[in-house]
């Protein structure tokens, strides 16, 4: 099912973005300084809720639950707009730096088409 790809290419992006918070931030995050001990801390808060993102998703493709599958979703929809929303907040007012930020819809579309599928199958006996 193309939600199992979606949802396994989410776990690639995430078990990266985990991996640039612990070993090498400028890899996902930008300038910001990893011996920092401020940094640190929210590098490492955001490594441990990118690893709860992770287990949630793995545990929604084991089942293959139509419900459990559609929350991951919600998740993923919450994190992608308030990426998209932080992209447009910290952009200084820059065109160039609002359409990358809009580049989260390319993320967001798919999302919604895997809720409503998603949807369709849980109203389904099973």
């Amino acid at each position: 099912m193309w939600i199992n790809i979606l949802s396994g290419i989410v776990i690639l992006i995430l078990v990266f973005k985990t991996y640039a918070a612990f070993a090498n931030p400028a890899l996902a995050y930008g300038a910001i300084y990893g011996d920092v001990l401020a940094n640190q801390k929210v590098l490492w808060e955001l490594a441990g809720r990118n690893i709860a993102m992770i287990v949630v998703t793995l545990m929604a493709l084991r089942s293959q639950n139509a419900m459990f599958l559609a929350f991951t979703m919600i998740i993923n929809i919450v994190r992608e707009s308030f990426d998209l929303f932080m992209g447009i907040r910290f952009s200084g007012g820059e065109t160039a730096q609002i359409l990358q930020a809009m580049s989260f819809l390319i993320f967001l579309v798919p999302y919604v088409f895997a809720m409503k599928k998603l949807r369709s199958l849980a109203a389904l006996p099973e």
